[in-house]
């Protein structure tokens, strides 16, 4: 594979799997703002964020990922490694991680009852592992 393939593979990574991280930390803080004039601008802001960054790092992530994996030149056979599966296992935990933010911030209303900054927090942890077991998959258990 050609060198700039794999680091605009990774640069997806880093834009998606950051974003996601960033994102589910800040909200876990901004649902516990004392005033809807405060949360209104933030929640704004997080919803842009999440659909510009986020999700160009997420096209970024997998359409270079795909190609990589239906080109193999070399006849790698990625099916056949083991820490294709895990990673492939990881990569599907966040884009889990990713549905459940994106319903959460559709819902997000700065008015009324807020939802539970704890499930912000449950999601930022799963997106945490997650990001760590594919960094680990590609990794040490490749090496």
């Amino acid at each position: 594979m050609p060198r700039w393939l794999v680091m605009v593979h990774l640069l997806g990574l880093v834009l998606y799997a950051g974003g996601l991280l960033a994102l589910t930390r800040l909200l876990g803080h901004a649902v516990r703002f004392p005033s809807a004039e405060a949360r209104a601008p933030a929640y704004r802001i997080f919803k842009r964020m999440h659909f510009l960054v986020d999700w160009i790092g997420l096209a970024l992530l997998l359409g270079t990922g795909l190609y990589m994996f239906l080109a193999d030149p070399a006849g790698k056979g990625y099916m056949k490694l083991g820490y294709f599966h895990m990673k492939l296992t990881c990569v599907l935990l966040l884009i889990g991680c990713d549905v459940c933010l994106t319903r959460s911030l559709l819902r997000l209303q700065p008015e009324g009852p807020q939802p539970s900054h704890v499930s912000f927090k449950i999601l930022h942890g799963l997106a945490g592992l997650a990001l760590i077991g594919a960094l680990v998959a590609v990794t040490i258990v490749k090496g």
